[in-house]
């Protein structure tokens, strides 16, 4: 009975040590990775607008955020490489936009879109 004890808690122990490291390796590596941020503004297309409370998020993460009441918004932790930021609004035609991100410069990425209802 006490060799399936010591069995089972060698098992456990193991179990959470390699659960521990696959998540330092992931999490670590994302963690230490350089990122910037991005910054823009969204319009109205015909009118020129400042838009506020549009949803602007970058595609393939989870970050998301609403533009201010002048239409400015600003995301944090945006890794290198190419990236499309989407921008969707009540009563607007979603908008994608392509962009770079290079942690040597600036990134500002302005986003017009267009009413569904004209």
């Amino acid at each position: 009975m006490k060799k399936i004890a010591i069995l089972f808690v060698s098992i456990f122990v193991f179990s959470i040590s390699f659960a521990n490291a696959a998540n330092d390796e992931n999490g670590t590596a994302e963690s230490s990775m350089a990122t910037t941020s991005v910054s823009g503004k969204v319009l109205d297309k015909i009118t020129g607008e400042a838009l506020a409370g549009v949803k602007v998020s970058i595609q393939g993460t989870e970050k998301s955020v609403y533009t201010d009441f002048d239409g400015n918004f600003e995301i944090d932790g945006v890794r290198p490489g190419n990236r499309e930021l989407t921008a969707s609004y009540i009563s607007y035609k979603e908008k994608t936009e392509n962009f770079s991100v290079d942690l040597s410069k600036a990134i500002n990425v302005d986003v017009m879109i267009e009413s569904i209802v004209e």
